[in-house]
């Protein structure tokens, strides 16, 4: 029996459409990293393997960057279209609703942890515990709950942090568009100073050394050569 519950659980993840982790890549000077949430709309494109264009137009339309990327992780999963569950939204039905009436299997919202989590995910994962020891458990999710595993599942494949460690940024209560964009900027940014910094040390080693050399050579020369 417990190999069963096991197996099915494999099973289960398996079906989501894997993201291997630590797929962060730097958009260089076409973004503008002060802008969070265009940022967050291009790093989305790139991890839900989604035009740029559509994301962006979802994401204005959605509002909450948190409901964007829960829409997205569901579309991944199941193909559903965008626009019909914004419409399913506007109706007033839960991302839970949403997901079973696509039936998306409980464990893809969960991504292992060593130990259970604290607050605001330990709901949460009781009931996946629950559900794990019998599947005919009845788990019902807010939509809190699916906005903050969502994040953390994005926050770990993405940038390749330990679950945990996702975790603890999100229970700090920032938005996931916020949170992506900080440590893309604290990544990219810092390595993009870097190379400026080291690039602008050479330039002026270089300026210095040929001002001097040309300084020497072109100014007792001519200047001597005047004053005689």
């Amino acid at each position: 029996m417990k190999r069963k519950l096991l197996l099915a659980v494999v099973a289960a993840l398996l079906a989501v459409p894997a993201v291997s982790a630590g797929v962060d890549i730097d958009f260089g000077a076409n973004i503008n990293v002060n802008d969070h949430t265009n940022l967050f709309f291009s790093i989305s494109s790139r991890y839900y393997d989604r035009d740029y264009a559509t994301v962006s137009s979802f994401g204005a339309r959605f509002g909450d960057p948190d409901d964007l990327s829960v829409a997205l992780y569901i579309n991944r999963y199941c193909g559903r279209p965008l626009d019909e569950m914004l419409v399913l939204r506007r109706q007033g039905l839960s991302w839970w609703d949403i997901s079973v009436r696509y039936r998306v299997p409980v464990d893809v919202w969960f991504v292992p942890v060593s130990h259970d989590p604290g607050p605001p995910y330990g709901k949460a994962y009781g009931y996946w515990k629950k559900h794990n020891r019998d599947r005919n458990a009845q788990v019902v999710l807010g939509d809190p709950d699916i906005r903050n595993l969502v994040a953390v599942r994005m926050i770990h494949d993405y940038y390749g942090v330990p679950v945990e460690t996702a975790m603890d940024w999100r229970a700090s209560g920032r938005k996931v568009h916020t949170l992506m964009a900080e440590e893309y900027n604290r990544r990219h940014t810092r390595q993009t100073a870097s190379k400026a910094s080291g690039g602008s040390a050479r330039e002026h080693e270089n300026s210095q050394g040929k001002s001097n050399g040309k300084g020497n050579g072109k100014g007792n020369g001519k200047g001597n050569g005047k004053n005689k």
